[in-house]
């Protein structure tokens, strides 16, 4: 692999954060990528936010982090419109089946949701989830229609879960993720 420093310069990254466990390794993902020189604008669920704060990522990002649809009053454009312009790509790692099945159905309830639909660029998607969650059919039927449409995905690995279960559903390592965002980016 070519070195990510070439790969990711100038290229702007949304990076979605959801309610997982997970969400405290998006810390690393956004450091890496800022240094192989992405810019990088975190957005998170409101159920991230119970995982990890905004300010973090912010801070790792040195851009805004934003996880409220409705606090866009900045500019003349709404503000998930403008980032959904921007983006060369739209990852989200940790992807929870919530997350997931909102992709599917288009449904747009928070500022993530709002961003995937307005996109043109490629999305990525990394999942992270208990075991049970990831093998239920409605999840698995998800999955399939995103592939189907042409998204992206890291799987994730097998592993000891937050839940305590052995099992797929651990959020692949970040160095894997960045692989992938540069094999869909270079």
């Amino acid at each position: 692999m070519e070195s990510p420093d070439n790969q990711l310069k100038n290229r702007t990254i949304i990076l979605g954060v959801t309610g997982s466990i997970a969400a405290y390794k998006a810390a690393d993902l956004t450091s890496r990528l800022v240094e192989y020189g992405a810019e990088v604008f975190p957005v998170l669920t409101e159920s991230a936010c119970r995982f990890i704060k905004p300010m973090t990522l912010q801070t790792l990002a040195r851009n805004p982090a934003a996880s409220d649809l409705w606090a866009e009053e900045a500019g003349w454009q709404p503000g998930h419109i403008e980032l959904a312009d921007r983006a060369d790509l739209l990852l989200v790692a940790p992807a929870t089946a919530h997350c997931i099945a909102n992709f599917a159905m288009g449904f747009a309830p928070d500022l993530l949701s709002s961003i995937h639909l307005a996109t043109k660029a490629p999305v990525l998607l990394a999942p992270a989830m208990n075991g049970k969650m990831l093998e239920h059919l409605a999840t698995q039927a998800n999955l399939a229609s995103l592939r189907e449409r042409g998204y992206h995905f890291v799987d994730p690995v097998a592993g000891r879960l937050a839940c305590g279960y052995e099992g797929q559903g651990k959020l692949a390592l970040p160095e894997v993720i960045i692989e992938r965002v540069v094999n869909i980016l270079g």
